[in-house]
């Protein structure tokens, strides 16, 4: 018997177990993109008993679902009682002869190679026959819940696998990028609830809900009167890019005063069609992707001449989507820093942007669950995520 802890020994003893064995009996959580042990699996499919691979959380790669769905060995459960979360994995040549090991890794490039993973390498020297009966009887048991793919319920599984995809790179994200010595969920803004993120609101002085309500409402106008940037009047323009206030029927320097950002007045002024067409990839309602963005990011920075114009672009990004786009400013971005725990805000940038403020406000408990009370509240559930600005700025 042993305690398997290290990657690399835990390696070394399954592909030992692969080769030495001549029968799979095989029951795992999920299976990831081929690695190096898959390969030894395909090369040894005449081997193969009984291997069940649970789906749930859409973990299993769709790739490892397509090489082995041929095989009527093979077998994926669709449906359970609970998480079908086992790791066990029987390599034998008869009752007598046998090793198994249970525990913690699945069938993952990363439970082999990186993570902290522990498992118990059992042997027919050190167990009885009873052992064994047990082991094969709990994977005969989940074969016969289990079922067989084929292309039909292949393509079924890669889309939604697909859907959930971002969500899971996203966390993944967010986990990576954050100062050391925090676990992600207590992160500040990512606890907070809406209650208590309202309570933030009302809690400060100056917050000017009024106002500010006022501001992304007219601009929201705009929007909706005219398809395209381009066409606006060139008053209009001004004052959803941040510079024009004067005299104006609202206070637009509020969410990012860009009185100070000489190219984007100069192109706005001056070229507004190349600035739109950036601004016209975002739609107006409906989901926001990351290919939106990075489309948006590209056409930007060709219209401003490249450069680090994230200010720009973030105020931008957040009049026409409000409820998805936060503007960063000199004003709020070191409390924006600490509340969302990101490392070297000095740093920010278009690249960074998106994984690292929009993803970690679209985790938050407060954006995910809004609950307004009343009229006021509804109109900030609306523009909430451009309404932070309130909590973060600072003159």
């Amino acid at each position: 018997m042993k305690y398997l802890i290290d990657a690399s020994a835990l390696n070394a003893e399954f592909s030992r177990l692969m080769n030495q064995y001549d029968k799979y009996h095989w029951m795992v959580a999920w299976a990831g993109k081929p690695f190096p042990l898959t390969t030894e699996l395909s090369k040894n499919t005449n081997k193969i008993r009984k291997i069940v691979v649970g789906l749930h959380f859409y973990q299993t790669h769709p790739d490892f679902i397509e090489q082995f769905m041929g095989y009527k060995e093979m077998k994926f459960m669709t449906i359970s009682a609970g998480t079908f979360h086992p790791k066990v994995y029987l390599f034998s040549s008869s009752p007598e002869k046998w090793e198994a090991i249970i525990g913690s890794a699945n069938f993952t490039n990363a439970a082999f190679s990186a993570n902290n993973e522990a498992g118990i390498l059992i042997t027919s020297e050190n167990a009885d026959k009873e052992m064994y009966n047990q082991i094969k009887k709990s994977i005969a048991d989940a074969w016969d819940q289990a079922k067989h793919f084929d292309k039909d319920l292949l393509k079924d599984y890669h889309r939604s696998w697909e859907r959930n995809q971002s969500k899971l790179k996203a966390l993944s994200r967010l986990e990576n990028k954050q100062k050391p010595g925090t676990p992600y969920f207590s992160i500040p803004i990512v606890s907070t609830t809406w209650s208590e993120y309202i309570k933030r609101i009302n809690d400060q002085k100056k917050a000017q809900i009024q106002e500010r309500i006022k501001v992304l409402d007219f601009v929201q106008q705009y929007f909706q009167e005219n398809q395209k940037f381009a066409d606006m009047d060139v008053t209009i323009q001004q004052r959803i890019a941040g510079y024009k206030w004067a005299n104006q029927p609202a206070d637009f320097r509020l969410f990012g005063n860009m009185n100070n950002a000489g190219k984007l007045k100069q192109v706005i002024n001056n070229k507004p069609g190349l600035i739109g067409k950036a601004i016209d990839i975002i739609p107006l309602s409906g989901e926001v992707t990351k290919q939106h963005y990075e489309k948006f990011v590209e056409l930007f920075q060709k219209a401003v001449d490249g450069g680090n114009k994230y200010r720009s672009a973030t105020r931008l990004l957040a009049m026409k989507r409000p409820d998805v786009f936060f503007a960063i400013s000199t004003g709020n971005n070191q409390l924006l820093a600490d509340d969302f725990q990101i490392k070297s805000v000095g740093t920010m940038n278009l690249e960074r942007y998106w994984d690292e403020v929009v993803e970690r406000i679209q985790s938050s408990h407060w954006y995910q669950f809004p609950k307004p009370k009343n009229a006021v509240e509804q109109k900030i559930a609306a523009y909430r995520v451009a309404f932070m600005d309130v909590l973060y700025y600072r003159q």
